[in-house]
C-alpha cells in the first residue's frame, strides 16, 4: 500500500459542490430555526419534540454525503498495484527488412552485399534463439517472405534463396517495406532491421506520414563507408527516433543489433510496467449496498426533513 496513490486526483474537487449540498440540506432540516420565523418562541418550546429523541438516528444528509464521497474516490481511481505485463516474459519480435536490389550485388563487402546480409542475418539469430522472426524482402515492391516465426533455420534459408531477378520490380520502396513490417509485428517493443546498402531519408518520411508508429527501426549499413551515404542513414535513424548501426567485419555489430532490440524490449516493458491497477472498482458493491437504503419508505424526504 506504500504506492497508494489517485489516478485521476482532479475529480476530488467535486467533494466540494457534494459537501455543500449535504451541508444545504441539513440547514434544511433545522426545524427550530424555521418555525422561530413564524412562530413565538416561547410557545414554540412546548410544541417542538425534543431534539435528543432523534440523536441516535443517522440524518439522511450525511448518509448522501458518504455515497457521494465514495463515488468520488472511486472515479479519482485510487491505485496501489502495477497491471500484470505482457512482457513479463521475453516475447521479442523482430522483422528484417532485406533490400533485394542489384546495387546489393556489389563486392566491396565480399561477397556481396546482400550475401553478407544474409550472414549477419544468421548470425544475429543464433544469439537470439528465442526471438520471433519475419522476413520482408524489397526492392520496387516490398513483399512478406516469411510471418513471425521462432523457426530460424527457415529464415536464413529463404534469405539466402533471396536474389535481385526475382523481385518484381526494381527499386527502393522503404516506405512499403517498414509500413508491411509495422502491419505484420502490430506490437508495443517490436524491433525494425533494415539491411541496406543505401536509404532515402524523404521516403522514411513518407512512411511517418501514412501511420508508421510505434516501431523501433535499426538501419544496419550493408556498404562500405567509401561508397556508401553515411548521413542519409543517420537521417533515416533520426526521423523515426531510430538507431544507426554501420557494417563491420567482425561481429561488433551484430552486437549492437542485439543490445538495441534488448533495449526497445526492455523500455516498452517499462513504459508498460508503469500503469497502474484502477481500484476504483473495488467501492462499487460497497456504493451499492450504501444506495439500497435509498429504496427504504421515506428516505428521499428524510433529505430534506426529518421524519
Amino acid at each position: 500500500m506504500s504506492n497508494l496513490h489517485l489516478l485521476r486526483p482532479e475529480y476530488l474537487l467535486f467533494l466540494l459542490p457534494a459537501w455543500a449540498l449535504v451541508w444545504w440540506l441539513l440547514k434544511q432540516q433545522n426545524d427550530e430555526k424555521k418555525w422561530k420565523e413564524v412562530m413565538d418562541e416561547k410557545m414554540l418550546k412546548h410544541l417542538l419534540l425534543p431534539s435528543d429523541i432523534h440523536a441516535s438516528k443517522v440524518a439522511a444528509p450525511w448518509h448522501l454525503g458518504l455515497v457521494l464521497t465514495l463515488i468520488i474516490l472511486a472515479l479519482s481511481g485510487p491505485s496501489w498495484k502495477l497491471k500484470d505485463s505482457p512482457f513479463t516474459e521475453d516475447d521479442t519480435k523482430i522483422a528484417f527488412l532485406l533490400a533485394t536490389k542489384k546495387s546489393m550485388l556489389t563486392t566491396d563487402i565480399e561477397p556481396t552485399r546482400l550475401s553478407r546480409a544474409t550472414i549477419k542475418i544468421s548470425n544475429l539469430l543464433e544469439q537470439r534463439s528465442d526471438t520471433q522472426s519475419a522476413l520482408i524482402a524489397y526492392s520496387g515492391t516490398a513483399h512478406l517472405v516469411l510471418p513471425l516465426t521462432k523457426d530460424h533455420s527457415i529464415i536464413q534459408s529463404f534469405a539466402q534463396a533471396l536474389e535481385p531477378d526475382i523481385m518484381p520490380l526494381e527499386g527502393d520502396n522503404i516506405k512499403d517495406a517498414l509500413l508491411l513490417a509495422e502491419k505484420e509485428l502490430h506490437t508495443k517493443g517490436a524491433t525494425v532491421i533494415v539491411l541496406t546498402d543505401s536509404v532515402s531519408p524523404s521516403t522514411v518520411k513518407l512512411a511517418m506520414k501514412e501511420g508508421l508508429k510505434d516501431m523501433h527501426v535499426i538501419f544496419w549499413q550493408m556498404a562500405s563507408n567509401e561508397l556508401s551515404n553515411v548521413n542519409d542513414f543517420k537521417s533515416a535513424a533520426s526521423i523515426v527516433a531510430g538507431s544507426y548501426v554501420p557494417y563491420r567485419r567482425d561481429e561488433s555489430d551484430v552486437e549492437h543489433v542485439s543490445s538495441y532490440i534488448d533495449r526497445n524490449f526492455k523500455n516498452a516493458a517499462q513504459d508498460e510496467n508503469n500503469r497502474y491497477e484502477d481500484a476504483g472498482y473495488y467501492l462499487v458493491p460497497l456504493i451499492f449496498l450504501l444506495m439500497l437504503l435509498w429504496a427504504r419508505q421515506g428516505f428521499i424526504a428524510e433529505l430534506w426533513r426529518r421524519s
